[in-house]
C-alpha cells in the first residue's frame, strides 16, 4: 500500500533538509499555493519560503506554472496509483471498491495541501499541461468505474449504472481537500471509513 503521510508538510512549512533545492521549492509552494493560492503567490514569496534566492526558481522551472504543474501531476500521479495499489489485495468487490474509497479519501486528507492544489488551483494551468493532467483524470475515474462495473456484474452491486456511484466516490474524497484541518473532528482514517460506507450503500451493496 502506498504511503499516505506526507512528512514534508507535516508542521505545514517546507523543510529545511529537502534533499535538493528543486524539492525545497516545490514544498514551499505547496504551503504557498495551498493557503494563498496561485495568483496571489509570487516567484520571490517561494525563493523566500523555501531559504534561496529570488532567481533560484528559475534554474528549475522556466515559470510558476512550470511549477504548478509538476505539483499537480505528482498529486494526480500519487492518486492513480493509490486506487490501483488499494484493490490490489483483494478479490471481492465490496472489500475493493473499500479500500479505494478509503485509500482514496484518507489520501486527500494526509496530503490536503498537495490535493486542494490538485483540485483547485490546476484551473491556472495551460492547455497543453491541463490536457496532460485530465488525461491522469480520466485514468482515476476508469479505474474507479472499473471496480463498480465488477460488483454489477458479479450481482453483488444491485444499481443499473455505474456512473453515479464514481462521481459519488471521487465528489466525496476529492471535497475533504477544501475542508480538512488535521486539529478537526475526524481523522482520516475515520474519514475513509466515513466514505466508504456511504458509497457501499449508494451501491446497495449487502449489508448496507
Amino acid at each position: 500500500m502506498t504511503d499516505l503521510r506526507d512528512p514534508t508538510l507535516a508542521a505545514g512549512e517546507p523543510s529545511r533538509d529537502a534533499s535538493t533545492s528543486e524539492e525545497r521549492l516545490l514544498a514551499a509552494a505547496t504551503v504557498l499555493f495551498s493557503d494563498r493560492g496561485f495568483e496571489a503567490t509570487t516567484t520571490r514569496d517561494i525563493s523566500t519560503m523555501a531559504g534561496l534566492s529570488p532567481s533560484a526558481m528559475y534554474v528549475h522551472f522556466p515559470s510558476k506554472e512550470d511549477l504548478l504543474f509538476r505539483l499537480v501531476c505528482r498529486a494526480h500521479e500519487r492518486a492513480l496509483a493509490q486506487v490501483l495499489d488499494a484493490v490490489a489485495p483483494f478479490t471481492d468487490p465490496i472489500d475493493r471498491v473499500r479500500a479505494l474509497v478509503r485509500d482514496f479519501s484518507m489520501l486527500h486528507a494526509t496530503n490536503f495541501r498537495k490535493a486542494r492544489i490538485a483540485q483547485y488551483e490546476s484551473r491556472h494551468l495551460n492547455a497543453e499541461h491541463h490536457e496532460v493532467v485530465a488525461q491522469t483524470r480520466l485514468q482515476i475515474r476508469v479505474a474507479a468505474m472499473r471496480e463498480v462495473r465488477r460488483g454489477i456484474d458479479q450481482g453483488v452491486f444491485l444499481i443499473p449504472d455505474p456512473r453515479v456511484a464514481v462521481l459519488a466516490i471521487m465528489s466525496l474524497a476529492v471535497d475533504i481537500c477544501r475542508w480538512y484541518h488535521p486539529d478537526g473532528e475526524f481523522t482520516p482514517q475515520e474519514l475513509g471509513d466515513i466514505n466508504a460506507d456511504l458509497v457501499l450503500r449508494i451501491l446497495h451493496a449487502p449489508g448496507y
